[in-house]
């Protein structure tokens, strides 16, 4: 190869390709190198006059496999050399599928270039040879050197044909078939695909255009293969002297581009499937490789103007670093952790008119053959936001309410308190019934603002020590200390505050109905009777009697409270956490409804069942625990 090659570099790193140009030319004084910096500047700069294209794969707005599909439009033998450092088998494959001459992996050392110019003269060698070897037609020799090539020629003027006997192989036929290319095209060629056929052969024998078609044929046995078949009309005075090309086997290539594209269709029917938008990014330069539908209409774009942008592009630009932080600090650098971001911090997109979106990002950094992605789903949460300020107002609304209400009610009841502790009679027995009722007024008034408010304690889960936090609730209800039993040294996460509420409502809830003092005549003969636990001898005791006792103890998966009062009939377990159930003269009702809020706001479960000593025994499950 003595003549002059010029080679065409594509690169985005300027300084890379200028590096390549200075030692390219340097082992080879043959090679003239001209360099782009993407794509779309290599189109530009591509001519006739080049005879070999390198070209990096990863570069923004068109990368190495779209640049290579575009010059294979205009020139589909030019010699190609997909020359990356973000290479992989499978862009290797595909490459080569679309055409590629050959793929180099870059590399840290300067061999590298002894070895792309290497490449280079062997690829823009053999095209040369190939094109002179075509010019000046030597069938057989061809058909030698390209294998799974078959040769043909025909002459319009005896209507003769000649073929290799690759092409007799490739029909499946013996050496013995008489080709007649009329009567070929109707044998061998699928029926859908013989017009193709018939029109490339009647422009080259009427107007000397050559043509180059992939069709399918049928073969002698009834197998159907994809051929590439190729032809070049030589014309001499206006008259076409023969026709000579040649078909090859492209089956196998036609079996792999068919399995990408059906990959590439099933991955992308699952993202676009996907009810939340999902953006895939280079995890080291930032850049969207992949994203769906739900993606283009939560950004009000097209995927082609999403594919392409930085991920920190998809924010508020006043927010972007801090996005970008936030991120680094929860997903990490591809060592495939995932988080959900959104939680805690703010986050928001922009759309294509600039308005902004709230949401959440479920992200996390995978690897894939090499290559680490960001890999994030991102979930509309602007109805959940408005449902947050939504509630907000209403409690605000609730809190005002309560707090005027339990102003205005408990001021009376503090005048009449005290009015009727001016009162002088020898009834003390009248005066202590208008009190009671005046008491438990005021504590119906303490558990409705509880009942309202119980919710809103304004702090978050975290580790609380069971033991600590039952003994000091048995006191603020006045319970006695030998009265509670502790035989759980647990500590589990949650609200405390809450939990405070729970403790505090179900003690309450045991004294009022297990001290004989604390039920009627009516009680007694409701809550005996069913539990079939205690007799009657065992409540008839007088208004003096022994106080309730209570144990906290363990669970497998939380923990439990139980006492040896009366206990609650089966029949009526499910109606006692009802807003306003009571079988005390002195209970509100509100107590364990509120007791059952806390549960249920902890996304825990609770069952109301029988005590050891037939007293009601509450179950709160599904509890996590701490070692802390």
């Amino acid at each position: 190869m003595g003549d002059a090659v010029h080679v065409l570099h594509i690169d985005d790193d300027p300084d890379f390709g200028a590096l390549t140009a200075e030692f390219l030319e340097r082992d080879d004084d043959r090679f003239t190198v001209e360099t782009a910096t993407s794509g779309a500047e290599g189109l530009d700069r591509l001519t006739s006059a080049v005879d070999c294209v390198v070209s990096d794969y990863d570069m923004p707005g068109m990368n190495g496999l779209e640049f290579l599909d575009a010059v294979r439009e205009t020139y589909p033998d030019l010699p190609f050399i997909l020359f990356t450092g973000k290479g992989s088998e499978e862009v290797a494959s595909e490459a080569l599928t679309l055409g590629a001459t050959d793929y180099l992996q870059k590399d840290s050392g300067t061999d590298q270039y002894d070895l792309l110019a290497n490449r280079i003269s062997r690829a823009v060698g053999q095209f040369r040879a190939e094109r002179e070897l075509e010019r000046k037609t030597d069938l057989l020799e061809k058909t030698q050197n390209l294998a799974d090539v078959g040769a043909w020629e025909y002459d319009p003027r005896t209507e003769e044909a000649y073929f290799t006997e690759q092409v007799y192989e490739i029909y499946d036929v013996d050496t013995e078939f008489e080709p007649d290319p009329e009567a070929d095209i109707q044998r061998f060629y699928h029926p859908e695909d013989r017009d193709a056929v018939r029109d490339g052969v009647k422009r080259a024998l009427e107007d000397g255009d050559p043509y180059d078609i992939e069709v399918r044929i049928v073969t002698g046995d009834g197998a159907e293969k994809w051929v590439r078949t190729r032809a070049d009309p030589k014309f001499e005075d206006g008259t076409c002297k023969r026709v000579r090309g040649t078909i090859r086997d492209i089956t196998e290539r036609k079996e792999r581009e068919r399995n990408l594209a059906q990959t590439k269709a099933w991955y992308q029917t699952l993202l676009d499937a996907a009810p939340d938008a999902v953006f895939i990014a280079d995890a080291e330069s930032g850049e969207i490789r992949e994203t769906n539908q739900a993606a283009t209409r939560l950004l009000d774009r097209p995927r082609e103007e999403i594919v392409g942008l930085d991920q920190t592009e998809l924010h508020p630009p006043d927010k972007a670093e801090e996005y970008a932080e936030l991120f680094r600090q929860h997903v990490g650098d591809g060592e495939g952790r995932d988080a959900t971001l959104g939680e805690q911090v703010e986050l928001a997109v922009v759309d294509a008119a600039g308005d902004e979106t709230p949401v959440e990002i479920s992200a996390q950094t995978v690897e894939i053959d090499g290559e680490c992605y960001n890999q994030g789903y991102f979930r509309d949460i602007t109805a959940r936001k408005q449902r947050e300020r939504e509630l907000k107002r209403q409690n605000d609304r609730l809190d005002e309410f309560v707090t005027v209400v339990s102003h205005d009610l408990r001021n009376p009841l503090r005048t009449l308190s005290a009015s009727l502790d001016l009162i002088e009679t020898d009834d003390e027995a009248a005066l202590e019934r208008c009190q009671r009722p005046v008491a438990r007024m005021e504590r119906l008034i303490d558990e409705l603002v509880d009942l309202a408010r119980h919710g809103e304690t304004g702090s978050e889960p975290a580790p609380v020590q069971l033991p600590a936090l039952a003994e000091e609730c048995a006191q603020t209800t006045g319970l006695s200390a030998a009265a509670l039993s502790i035989t759980t040294d647990a500590t589990i996460v949650a609200e405390q505050s809450r939990l405070k509420h729970l403790f505090e409502n179900l003690f309450r809830n045991a004294v009022e109905h297990g001290t004989t003092s604390n039920r009627t005549a009516s009680d007694d003969i409701v809550e005996r009777g069913t539990t079939g636990s205690r007799t009657e001898s065992d409540d008839a005791v007088d208004d003096d009697g022994p106080e309730v006792s209570l144990t906290v103890g363990p669970l497998d998966d939380g923990f439990y409270v139980a006492d040896d009062g009366p206990g609650v009939p089966a029949a009526e377990r499910e109606r006692v956490f009802r807003v306003g159930y009571s079988t005390s003269a002195e209970g509100t009702g509100f107590g364990l409804n509120i007791v059952k809020q806390v549960v249920e706001a902890h996304g825990w479960d609770i069952r109301l069942t029988e005590s050891a000593d037939g007293g009601a025994r509450f179950e709160i499950t599904g509890v996590e625990f701490s070692d802390g």
